[in-house]
């Protein structure tokens, strides 16, 4: 990806050094961690939302239960049964 923007930021010169020295552990340029770390900070934001566990069925199916495995597997059971004629 070409870099055509920059950004000029003061910030304190311990986090600046707490910056350099896991750059030079992770074999980078100052400008490349600090990228890095940012591009991992946004990753997030790019990535679609995970549902939470145990959530709640919304609109039409709101208050009713949540379906499980079995009753998936039951409905492709009578589907196929049907498609095959039975």
């Amino acid at each position: 990806m070409a870099k055509t923007a920059s950004v000029t930021v003061r910030i304190p010169e311990a986090l600046k050094k707490r910056i350099e020295k896991r750059a030079t552990r992770e074999h980078r340029s100052l400008s490349a961690q600090v990228e890095h770390e940012l591009t991992l900070l946004f990753s997030d934001e790019d990535a679609p939302a995970k549902p939470k566990p145990g959530g709640k069925l919304l609109g039409r199916f709101a208050g009713t239960k949540v379906p499980t495995d079995e009753d998936f597997a039951e409905v492709r059971q009578l589907m196929w049964a049907r498609l095959r004629g039975g």
